[in-house]
């Protein structure tokens, strides 16, 4: 199976996280190269060659809805103008504003498609300058990572819309949950791919335990052992076929917290590895959120 489909299973929407230690704030100023610039002005207008088209009328009610007010009616070219109102008003705290409404759900409440396709190019430059949107609980954020001259696409892994508060029963767990979460991202983001992985296998064990206590209605109590709550959330449905598949695949990576095993397997994660089971985690954890509802 293709991995990407796992990448882009999208359940309305990076959420269960809180705001993460590498996150700048969404009242963090920021500045774009001249170059990015242009990029964005193309991106904000769209063409017949993107999922996502904006006319004149549309493009200063995008503007006016990020706060920036007086900009008048688009005049001549759309990309020109936008360019030029961009270069114009140099204003980070403006361009900040104006980049997390251009990711807004909002703004595309009949065509979700065009808004992951929209992220996915605008995370594709910002990555050029160390940013990248991200999602908490369904609102977008600014987070920095270490700025890249490819545009994998891993900058936009896919987004978790769920709450691990609605998913599990103990809060004090959740919390804890919640920063494993945290610290399994900010391993990704800073290149510690075997911890990141870890992490999120012992975090995909923590909340399936949880919910298959929940869920127990007699017989035999369940296991924190992750094979066969993998397989209980594939026999009662509570996660979707592919993700359960995927789910045995990261479950198998348990060998890398023993390093004798790990250099005999000739087995190091890299991005993709990562970002793979990132997503498996999220998908999971999306589809729990619904059973828990």
């Amino acid at each position: 199976m293709d991995a990407d489909r796992v990448a882009f299973r999208q359940r309305g929407g990076t959420e269960p996280m809180t705001t993460d230690p590498v996150s700048p704030g969404n009242n963090q100023p920021i500045e774009l190269d001249g170059n990015v610039l242009d990029r964005l002005a193309e991106i904000i207008c769209g063409d017949d060659s993107t999922p996502y088209y904006r006319t004149g009328r549309q493009i200063t009610a995008l503007f006016e809805a990020a706060g920036w007010r007086r900009v008048g009616d688009v005049d001549g070219g759309r990309r020109e103008w936008v360019l030029q109102t961009l270069r114009r008003r140099r204003d980070p705290d403006g361009l900040r504003r104006l980049l997390l409404r251009l990711a807004d759900p909002r703004e595309y409440l009949d065509d979700d498609e065009a808004r992951r396709h929209l992220v996915g190019d605008l995370n594709g430059i910002l990555a050029f300058e160390g940013y990248q949107i991200r999602y908490t609980s369904g609102r977008p954020e600014l987070v920095t990572q270490t700025p890249t001259m490819k545009r994998p696409a891993m900058q936009a892994p896919l987004e978790l819309t769920a709450s691990l508060a609605t998913i599990l029963q103990d809060p004090d767990f959740g919390h804890h949950l919640t920063a494993r979460l945290n610290e399994a991202h900010i391993c990704w983001q800073s290149g510690a791919h075997t911890a990141a992985v870890i992490m999120l296998e012992s975090l995909l064990e923590g909340v399936l335990y949880d919910v298959a206590v929940a869920e127990h209605r007699g017989g035999q109590r369940p296991t924190d052992h992750l094979e066969s709550l993998i397989d209980l959330a594939g026999e009662k449905q509570w996660v979707a076929r592919d993700v359960i598949d995927y789910a045995h695949v990261l479950r198998n990576h348990r060998n890398l917290v023993h390093p004798k095993k790990q250099i005999k397997q000739h087995y190091s994660p890299d991005d993709d590895t990562v970002r793979i089971a990132w997503n498996v985690v999220v998908a999971a954890l999306n589809d729990l959120e619904q059973l828990r509802k």
